[in-house]
Protein backbone atom coordinates (compact mmCIF):
# COMPACT_ATOMS: atom_id res chain seq x y z
CA UNK A 1 0.00 0.00 0.00
CA UNK A 2 2.54 2.82 -1.04
CA UNK A 3 1.51 6.41 -0.95
CA UNK A 4 3.84 7.99 -3.07
CA UNK A 5 3.47 11.87 -2.24
CA UNK A 6 4.61 14.71 -4.46
CA UNK A 7 2.83 17.49 -3.17
CA UNK A 8 0.72 18.70 0.03
CA UNK A 9 -2.73 18.54 -3.18
CA UNK A 10 -2.97 15.15 -1.96
CA UNK A 11 -3.34 15.42 1.15
CA UNK A 12 -6.14 18.38 1.15
CA UNK A 13 -8.54 15.81 -1.29
CA UNK A 14 -8.40 13.33 1.83
CA UNK A 15 -9.36 15.81 4.50
CA UNK A 16 -13.06 16.01 5.81
CA UNK A 17 -15.28 15.51 8.38
CA UNK A 18 -14.02 12.05 8.99
CA UNK A 19 -10.11 13.05 7.94
CA UNK A 20 -8.27 11.46 10.37
CA UNK A 21 -5.96 14.70 11.99
CA UNK A 22 -1.93 14.15 12.68
CA UNK A 23 -0.32 16.93 13.59
CA UNK A 24 2.75 18.26 15.96
CA UNK A 25 1.99 20.10 19.08
CA UNK A 26 4.63 21.90 20.96
CA UNK A 27 7.01 18.78 19.36
CA UNK A 28 4.69 16.07 20.18
CA UNK A 29 2.53 14.08 17.64
CA UNK A 30 -0.95 14.53 18.48
CA UNK A 31 -3.70 12.90 16.63
CA UNK A 32 -7.40 13.93 16.40
CA UNK A 33 -10.40 12.14 14.13
CA UNK A 34 -11.37 8.32 14.44
CA UNK A 35 -10.83 5.03 13.60
CA UNK A 36 -13.62 2.31 12.94
CA UNK A 37 -12.95 -1.12 13.17
CA UNK A 38 -15.93 -2.84 12.76
CA UNK A 39 -17.14 -5.14 15.89
CA UNK A 40 -13.74 -4.19 17.49
CA UNK A 41 -14.79 -0.44 18.10
CA UNK A 42 -15.01 2.80 16.77
CA UNK A 43 -11.25 4.47 18.73
CA UNK A 44 -11.33 7.93 18.88
CA UNK A 45 -8.58 10.98 19.23
CA UNK A 46 -6.64 10.43 22.48
CA UNK A 47 -7.19 6.04 21.89
CA UNK A 48 -4.97 6.56 18.70
CA UNK A 49 -1.51 7.05 18.61
CA UNK A 50 2.08 6.80 17.45
CA UNK A 51 4.23 6.06 20.00
CA UNK A 52 7.48 6.35 18.22
CA UNK A 53 9.39 9.95 17.74
CA UNK A 54 10.19 12.05 14.01
CA UNK A 55 13.36 10.89 14.46
CA UNK A 56 12.15 7.23 14.88
CA UNK A 57 9.90 7.07 12.17
CA UNK A 58 12.57 8.76 9.77
CA UNK A 59 13.24 5.02 10.06
CA UNK A 60 10.35 3.41 9.55
CA UNK A 61 10.72 1.25 6.08
CA UNK A 62 7.82 2.99 4.69
CA UNK A 63 9.72 6.15 4.88
CA UNK A 64 12.71 4.76 3.59
CA UNK A 65 11.18 2.87 1.20
CA UNK A 66 8.20 5.19 -0.32
CA UNK A 67 9.32 8.25 0.92
CA UNK A 68 12.02 10.89 2.01
CA UNK A 69 13.54 10.39 5.36
CA UNK A 70 15.47 13.87 5.23
CA UNK A 71 12.16 15.91 4.63
CA UNK A 72 11.24 18.33 7.07
CA UNK A 73 9.11 17.49 9.89
CA UNK A 74 5.78 18.89 8.05
CA UNK A 75 6.19 17.14 5.37
CA UNK A 76 7.16 13.43 7.01
CA UNK A 77 3.47 14.94 9.05
CA UNK A 78 1.99 15.54 5.68
CA UNK A 79 2.95 12.10 4.70
CA UNK A 80 1.81 10.25 7.49
CA UNK A 81 -1.59 11.90 7.35
CA UNK A 82 -1.89 10.38 3.67
CA UNK A 83 -0.41 7.09 4.59
CA UNK A 84 -2.93 6.57 7.42
CA UNK A 85 -5.89 7.97 6.18
CA UNK A 86 -5.37 5.76 3.30
CA UNK A 87 -5.06 2.82 5.45
CA UNK A 88 -7.87 4.06 7.50
CA UNK A 89 -10.23 4.19 3.87
CA UNK A 90 -9.21 0.74 3.45
CA UNK A 91 -10.00 -0.92 6.64
CA UNK A 92 -13.92 0.88 6.28
CA UNK A 93 -14.09 -1.00 2.97
CA UNK A 94 -13.40 -4.41 4.34
CA UNK A 95 -15.20 -4.48 7.54
CA UNK A 96 -17.08 -7.25 7.20
CA UNK A 97 -13.84 -9.43 6.37
CA UNK A 98 -12.13 -7.67 9.82
CA UNK A 99 -15.08 -8.71 11.42
CA UNK A 100 -15.63 -11.99 10.00
CA UNK A 101 -12.10 -12.89 11.63
CA UNK A 102 -11.95 -10.99 14.56
CA UNK A 103 -15.65 -13.51 15.45
CA UNK A 104 -13.19 -16.66 14.32
CA UNK A 105 -10.55 -15.29 16.74
CA UNK A 106 -12.61 -14.82 19.64
CA UNK A 107 -14.31 -18.00 19.18
CA UNK A 108 -11.28 -20.24 18.72
CA UNK A 109 -10.01 -18.84 21.92
CA UNK A 110 -13.19 -19.43 23.57
CA UNK A 111 -13.31 -23.24 22.12
CA UNK A 112 -9.96 -23.86 23.33
CA UNK A 113 -10.14 -23.21 26.86
CA UNK A 114 -14.16 -24.17 26.78
CA UNK A 115 -15.15 -20.88 28.25
CA UNK A 116 -18.24 -21.33 30.11
CA UNK A 117 -20.27 -18.15 28.71
CA UNK A 118 -23.39 -19.72 30.12
CA UNK A 119 -22.48 -18.26 33.43
CA UNK A 120 -22.41 -14.82 31.86
CA UNK A 121 -25.78 -12.37 32.55
CA UNK A 122 -27.27 -11.88 29.07
CA UNK A 123 -25.01 -13.99 26.73
CA UNK A 124 -26.84 -17.71 26.85
CA UNK A 125 -30.18 -18.00 25.38
CA UNK A 126 -31.21 -21.53 26.86
CA UNK A 127 -34.01 -22.05 24.61
CA UNK A 128 -31.75 -22.38 21.61
CA UNK A 129 -30.00 -25.03 22.79
CA UNK A 130 -29.65 -27.23 20.37
CA UNK A 131 -27.82 -30.56 21.62
CA UNK A 132 -26.44 -31.41 24.66
CA UNK A 133 -26.75 -30.64 28.81
CA UNK A 134 -26.41 -27.33 29.14
CA UNK A 135 -25.05 -27.73 32.58
CA UNK A 136 -21.80 -29.27 30.72
CA UNK A 137 -20.83 -25.97 28.41
CA UNK A 138 -18.24 -29.05 26.79
CA UNK A 139 -21.48 -30.37 25.27
CA UNK A 140 -22.01 -27.19 23.03
CA UNK A 141 -18.16 -26.74 21.86
CA UNK A 142 -17.57 -30.63 20.70
CA UNK A 143 -20.19 -31.03 17.93
CA UNK A 144 -19.33 -28.18 16.31
CA UNK A 145 -15.62 -28.34 17.01
CA UNK A 146 -14.22 -29.80 13.45
CA UNK A 147 -16.30 -27.42 11.79
CA UNK A 148 -15.03 -24.65 13.39
CA UNK A 149 -11.34 -25.88 12.30
CA UNK A 150 -12.75 -26.25 9.17
CA UNK A 151 -12.57 -22.17 9.25
CA UNK A 152 -9.11 -22.04 10.94
CA UNK A 153 -7.61 -21.65 7.27
CA UNK A 154 -9.10 -17.45 7.25
CA UNK A 155 -6.89 -16.84 10.04
CA UNK A 156 -3.94 -14.66 9.63
CA UNK A 157 -4.77 -14.27 6.64
CA UNK A 158 -5.39 -10.70 4.13
CA UNK A 159 -8.81 -8.92 5.23
CA UNK A 160 -8.26 -6.97 2.22
CA UNK A 161 -11.02 -8.32 0.24
CA UNK A 162 -8.93 -10.97 -1.67
CA UNK A 163 -10.13 -13.50 0.40
CA UNK A 164 -13.88 -12.61 1.49
CA UNK A 165 -14.50 -13.45 4.95
CA UNK A 166 -17.91 -12.35 5.88
CA UNK A 167 -19.78 -15.57 5.65
CA UNK A 168 -17.78 -16.58 8.81
CA UNK A 169 -20.40 -14.64 10.91
CA UNK A 170 -23.13 -16.84 10.07
CA UNK A 171 -21.30 -19.66 9.87
CA UNK A 172 -19.99 -19.25 13.82
CA UNK A 173 -24.04 -18.33 14.26
CA UNK A 174 -25.53 -21.32 13.39
CA UNK A 175 -22.82 -23.39 15.60
CA UNK A 176 -23.84 -21.10 18.25
CA UNK A 177 -27.34 -20.82 18.39
CA UNK A 178 -27.46 -20.14 22.17
CA UNK A 179 -24.64 -17.46 22.16
CA UNK A 180 -26.55 -13.87 22.08
CA UNK A 181 -23.99 -12.19 19.69
CA UNK A 182 -25.80 -9.13 19.40
CA UNK A 183 -25.56 -8.76 23.60
CA UNK A 184 -21.66 -9.86 23.03
CA UNK A 185 -21.14 -7.02 19.95
CA UNK A 186 -22.64 -4.03 22.27
CA UNK A 187 -20.56 -5.18 24.75
CA UNK A 188 -17.09 -4.82 23.49
CA UNK A 189 -14.79 -1.73 25.05
CA UNK A 190 -12.15 -0.67 22.72
CA UNK A 191 -9.27 0.43 24.07
CA UNK A 192 -6.09 1.80 21.87
CA UNK A 193 -4.98 1.59 18.62
CA UNK A 194 -1.33 2.32 17.74
CA UNK A 195 -0.10 3.52 14.19
CA UNK A 196 3.24 2.33 13.63
CA UNK A 197 5.70 1.26 10.45
CA UNK A 198 2.87 -0.44 8.05
CA UNK A 199 0.93 -1.96 10.60
CA UNK A 200 -1.81 -0.65 12.97
CA UNK A 201 -2.51 -2.69 16.08
CA UNK A 202 -5.49 -2.58 18.20
CA UNK A 203 -6.70 -3.76 21.71
CA UNK A 204 -9.91 -4.37 23.11
CA UNK A 205 -12.14 -5.72 26.40
CA UNK A 206 -15.57 -6.35 27.23
CA UNK A 207 -18.19 -5.34 30.19
CA UNK A 208 -18.39 -9.05 31.38
CA UNK A 209 -15.32 -8.32 33.95
CA UNK A 210 -13.39 -9.23 30.86
CA UNK A 211 -14.80 -12.60 30.60
CA UNK A 212 -13.79 -13.03 26.90
CA UNK A 213 -11.82 -10.14 25.54
CA UNK A 214 -9.04 -9.93 28.23
CA UNK A 215 -6.77 -7.08 26.43
CA UNK A 216 -7.42 -8.72 23.22
CA UNK A 217 -4.84 -7.51 21.04
CA UNK A 218 -3.81 -8.04 17.34
CA UNK A 219 -1.52 -6.54 14.52
CA UNK A 220 -2.97 -5.32 10.73
CA UNK A 221 -0.69 -4.94 8.42
CA UNK A 222 -0.99 -3.13 4.56
CA UNK A 223 -2.96 -6.38 3.47
CA UNK A 224 -5.36 -5.72 7.07
CA UNK A 225 -3.95 -9.59 7.85
CA UNK A 226 -4.23 -9.92 12.02
CA UNK A 227 -0.89 -11.25 13.63
CA UNK A 228 0.24 -11.60 16.88
CA UNK A 229 -2.78 -12.03 18.31
CA UNK A 230 -3.38 -12.25 22.14
CA UNK A 231 -6.00 -12.54 24.47
CA UNK A 232 -6.36 -13.10 28.38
Amino acid sequence: MACNISSSNEKSTSEGDDFLKIYLEDGKIKIRGTINLGYIGTFKDSQIEITDSLEEIREWDIIEEYYNPNCSDEELIDYLNVYFNTFKQKIEKNLDNINGEFLLQVFTDMDNCELNFMVIDGLFDETKLLYGNEEDIAEIYNPVRQGLYSLSPYLETPNDGSIPKGHIESVLRSFFPMFNFDHFLANIVPEYIGLDDGEISFQCSDNFDCAILCGAYAVLDEDLAFSDWHNF
